[in-house]
Parts: structure tokens; sequence; C-alpha cells
């Protein structure tokens, strides 16, 4: 960047900060462009569109081509909007993730708005400030977007149809990049709320999309022009720095009622060790840990400690989901307001998933405790992600590269061929790690199990479980103590028959953000509601059966819905059979064991982790009251529910 061309640039960028260029109501000139789009640094697609002059105002078209682990999805998105940018038509229609649904159109004439959305129509008076998408679609329109917001004076809030949901931008910074031999600075914006959560987008100096930062889900996506595809990495990690920034500011904005040294007296102590509970206990924290623990009779408070009344109130070990997807730093919130105080994540984006994991361990960031687990597939069309191992010795070399990057596992995932799965779970065992995920196809279960793997995602395992075959299946399993996490909420959540309401079995959808229930709701199968309850009763069959034979039975969701999904996993363990007991055990005391954590959480004991939860009813005499959260205590900090709700963005 040469001298001259740095003021020059750095004068405009002033200009734009303060309003001036960016509130002219010019008609965007004509425009096209492709992005490249990558979902777990993976490439999997591309978004073509162009912008064209149409009477006063403009036409905007965008065709997206993705294929995501063998599926193809295909979106088609065009808008019409006048010369300031207010939209006056918008459709868009096609299959966003494997099971998300989007086919919206919105109409504005007269001051009213009608808008179609999964077949319902709904006409309302437009709002004063509005623009259109839906789901993460079209992702080359969030420009437009950022646009409209400038030349309307940079409100507050923008309503976004369908909906109407708000949406806050926000002007994060300035960042140089260099592409071509041309110096160019990019501005980098927040925009929350067009999907669940923050988006980080860029536009360049003549305000044309650069990049973007987003979700396919709750899967991380990332979008780039043709011509910035080399800075992808340098525009991550400003997006990451912008994400951990957020962290410390929830840690800041989000007040404890206590922390580090407290006790907490009067209510029912569920232990998380099977015994039966304590009556009118005591729990003392100093320094962050547990000090002391029982009958009040039996434990003294220190003089001048502060002490939280809890009578009538329910304490039991924090909360794990031992399955999730947190690819944005929205689940962290989300995860603490439902009383998850661990969770082990099973394959996302290394960069964004050790960032957040040190600032909260740092103590700079807000959350749960964060355990990670390290993704690879096989190298083949159609494979998660971009870490991939076709041979032995690549498997080696990335569980080396895991190992140095802090994480506590490996995630083997379904195209992985047998031989390399040996050398995985042979390097990864030397050095300590265990081994979880799929079950690769090539193997099947037992031949897996055989080839070194400690633990199991969702249920690979069916049929009936007291058939000799099943039988003999589920004796090894319990011989070797292979861990399950069956995810039962989701494939309750992804199996449910039409017409059977999301809020029917998962009440916390009433609570949801907007742009992920809307996802939610256009799950689309042809499934009857007596199979999709058959399905779930033969699953809870299997899990009990794999329980009563000594095989260890964790808590996990694959996402879902965030926090929630982990309560109904529990609920669902004693709809299975399992005693309330032993369903919160799946989710605290079994859980740190299999991560080798025991001596230090997942038990209410002496010089444990202090991360519980304190529950205005007894889940022992009703799991549901498992929802019913007074207060939740992460590494010695007592915080309560509806901020943290609030911070997700859940009503």
């Amino acid at each position: 960047m040469s001298r001259r061309t740095l003021p020059r640039l750095q004068n405009f960028f002033l200009a734009l900060l303060v309003g001036g260029i960016a509130l002219q109501a010019q008609t965007p000139q004509p425009e096209s462009g492709i992005l490249l789009v990558s979902l777990i640094d993976r490439p999997v697609g591309r978004e073509t569109y162009s912008i064209r002059q149409e009477g006063d105002g403009i036409a905007f078209t965008s065709d997206l081509d993705l294929t995501e682990r063998g599926q193809r999805l295909q979106i088609s998105s065009s808008l019409r909007a006048g010369a300031d940018l207010t939209p006056t038509e918008f459709t868009v229609k096609g299959k966003s993730y494997r099971f998300v649904n989007v086919d919206a159109a919105v109409k504005v004439a007269g001051g009213m708005a009608t808008v179609t959305n999964l077949g319902e129509t709904k006409t309302f008076e437009a709002p004063r400030r509005f623009f259109t998408a839906q789901s993460y679609a079209p992702l080359s329109a969030r420009a437009l977007l950022i646009r409209y917001w400038e030349r309307q004076g940079r409100p507050a809030t923008i309503a976004v149809l369908p909906g109407p949901r708000d949406v806050r931008i926000t002007l994060r910074g300035t960042d140089p990049i260099v592409t071509g031999g041309r110096p160019q600075m990019l501005r980098r914006f927040d925009v929350d709320g067009v999907i669940w959560g923050r988006e980080t987008v860029w536009l360049d100096d003549e305000d044309r999309l650069a990049a973007i930062v987003s979700r396919i889900h709750i899967l991380p996506i990332e979008a780039v022009r043709e011509d910035l595809k080399a800075a992808t990495p340098v525009l991550q990690s400003w997006s990451i720095a912008d994400r951990v920034s957020d962290l410390a500011s929830q840690l800041r904005d989000i007040a404890p009622l206590a922390q580090n040294n407290f006790a907490i007296s009067g209510a029912k102590l569920v232990d998380g060790s099977g015994r039966p509970p304590v009556e009118d206990a005591v729990v003392v924290v100093k320094d962050g840990r547990i000090a002391a623990a029982g009958g009040r009779a039996s434990i003294t408070i220190p003089s001048g400690m502060r002490v939280l009344d809890a009578r009538g109130a329910t304490i039991a070990p924090g909360l794990w989901d031992m399955h999730a997807h947190a690819a944005q730093i929205e689940w962290l919130p989300a995860y603490l307001a439902a009383g998850v105080t661990t969770f082990r994540d099973m394959g996302g984006e290394q960069p964004f998933l050790t960032a957040i994991r040190d600032a909260i361990a740092s103590g700079r960031g807000l959350g749960p405790r964060v355990l990670l687990a390290g993704l690879v597939d096989g190298d083949a069309a159609g494979a998660f992600g971009a870490v991939v191992a076709a041979t032995p010795d690549q498997g080696r070399a990335i569980v080396d590269r895991y190992k140095s990057a802090g994480f506590n596992q490996m995630k083997l995932y379904s195209l992985l061929q047998p031989d390399v799965v040996s050398a995985i779970t042979a390097r990864a065992h030397e050095l300590g790690m265990n081994v979880t995920g799929h079950v690769p196809t090539a193997l099947g279960l037992t031949k897996a199990v055989e080839a070194g793997m400690d633990q199991v995602a969702h249920l690979p395992i069916n049929g009936d479980p007291q058939s000799p075959q099943t039988r003999a299946t589920i004796e090894l399993l319990a011989k070797k103590k292979i861990v399950f996490d069956p995810t039962l909420p989701w494939n309750e959540l992804l199996g449910h028959a039409p017409g059977i309401t999301l809020e029917s079995f998962e009440p916390g959808f009433a609570h949801a953000p907007p742009a992920l229930l809307s996802n939610y709701r256009s799950i689309k199968n042809d499934t009857d509601a007596a199979t999709a309850k058959r399905r779930v009763r033969e699953s809870a069959t299997m899990v009990k059966a794999l329980f009563d034979a000594g095989v260890p039975i964790v808590a996990g969701t694959d996402g879902a819905l965030p926090g929630y999904s982990l309560l109904r996993s529990i609920e669902m363990y004693v709809d299975a059979g399992m005693t309330p007991m032993q369903a919160i055990e799946s989710a605290t005391r079994i859980a740190a064991e299999s991560m080798g954590l025991a001596t230090e959480t997942g038990m209410i004991e002496p010089g444990k982790r202090a991360d519980l939860i304190v529950l205005n009813a007894d889940p022992l005499a009703q799991i549901s009251n498992i929802r019913k959260l007074r207060w939740v205590v992460v590494n010695g900090r007592v915080l309560e529910p509806a901020k943290l709700w609030a911070a997700a963005g859940f009503k």
C-alpha cells in the first residue's frame, strides 16, 4: 500500500463513518458476482448474483448451489426495491440445509405487506423500516441490507420480513487487505438476527459484499468473493476476535448474584453420586471450588461469608451436553440458562472453537466449560469438514495436530476406511485421547469397537434387544464400556409427524429465536403420528436395554434446540425407564467419568469445581422440574437464567 493511497482510503472511510457518502440515496450501479461458499472450511459450492437497474429502483437475483455431505442444496432468490432500497417484492425458494426448507414471498403495496411463508399467508401494515431475507439466503443481499440501514440513518433495529423480526447492525471496524496488488479497506459489520445470532459481513470501498461469516442452520459457513478467496483465513480471524470481544462484554454485563466465595443454604442436595438426597443442605464455595457440602448440622459456614437462601429448592451438579455443535457464541448463554455448565463440541471450525474455549478458561469470557472432539472424515466426495484422512499416516498426523491444539478426543466420521480408523484410534490412545463419533460405514458397529472406538455418537444399533444377534452386540458394548450419546431429542425433533407442534414435545420452542424456530418449523416429512411415536419408543427401548446391560449412557443433543434439548434428553431417559436419579447422573457424573474428569467435576463434593444448578422444584419427584432453574453456578459464578436467555436471543 503506497503512502499516497492510504490517506485517500482513510479519508474515504472517514466520510463513510460520519454518514456522508453512505447516506446518499443513489440508485446502485449494475453489479454481478460470485461468492465461494465453504462449510467447516470445506468448499461446498457458490452463490451467483446480479443487480440491475429497473425503473427508479433495482432488481436483484441470486442462485445458491451447494453440496453438503453429498446432498445438493439449491436456493433461488429475487428482490425488487425502490430507489431508497425499500423492498417491494421478494421471493426465496429451495433448501438451505439438509432438513430446512425455504419457501417465502413478500409483496408490499400501499403500505401493506403480504407475506407468504411455507404456505401460510398474512397481510399487515408494513413496518416503517424493513428489509427481506429468509434463513441465511440470499447471502449476497446482506450488502443491500446494510446499504438500506445506512440510508435510513443507521437505526437501532431494522425489521426483516418474513417475520417481522428485529435485526441489529453494528459497524465494528475497518480491515486492510491487498488483493491482486490492490490495497483495499473493508468495512466490517455485525448483522444480528437475520439468522439466529450474529453474522460478520464485510463491504468493500464500493459497498459491494466482500465476504460473510454465517451459519447453515447451526453449522458454520463462510462466503467470500472470488477475488478475495486467499484472504479467507484472516477475515475469519477478525470475525473471531469480535466474538471473543462480545464474550468479554457479556461477562461484564451479566452480573453474578455471588461469585468465588459464598454458601447456598436450605436446599435439598442431589450430589450426583446416586446416594439418597440430603435435606436442608449447605454447599460452601471458596475460590470457585466446593469447600464443603452436606446437611446443615454437619457444615460450618465461615463467618462473614455471603449466604444464599435456597429453602424449597434442590441443588444438583451442573449439567453436561455431550454432543454439541456450538458454532456461535449465542450457544454459551443459552447453555448456561438451561443449567449446562460443560459441553463437548463434536465438530466445527477449530480456530473459533479453540478461541472461545480459551477465552472462557482464562476468565475473559462467560460460558460453560468447553471440551473439544477433533472431527476427521475420509478423503472422499461428500466428506464432512475440511479435515480428511486417506491413509494411516495422514490419520496419525491429524491426531497429533488436534492433540497439540488441546483437543480432548478424536471424532470419527462416516467415510473413514478401516486401516485409517485403526491408525487414528491407536495414535489417540498413545497420546491419552479417546475416540468417539459416527461408526464408519466401512466397518459397522462391532468392527468399529474392535478397531478401538471408545464411545459412539447417536444410536447405530437396532432390532429387537432380546434377539441373539443384538444381545451379543450389547454384551460386547457393555464388556468394553463403550459410552453412548444417543441424541434422542434430535431424532424426536427431525422425525416428528406433520401436524404435531414442536411445543407439544419441547415447550422451549415457545421461547426460541424467530430465525431458529422458522428453520425447525420448515421440516417436512411424510411420517404419520403413530409411526413417529413408535420410532421414539423403539429408540427408548434400545437405550434402556443398553443401560440395563451396563453400557454407560450420557446425555447429548446434536444441537437441536439450544439448552432446552439437553433437558429434554434427561426427560426422555426417564420416559425410557431410568429413574430420575439415573437420568440426572447421565448428564453429570457419568459424563464426567467418560471424559476422564471425574476427579474435577460431575459431582458436588469438596475439591471439585463449583458447577451447580439450583432448581425451584425437585426433579426426583417429577423430572420435568429439571426445567425450573433458579440459579446456575458455573466455575463459582452464580447467575440468573433470565439475562442469559436474553443474551442468547430467546424470549
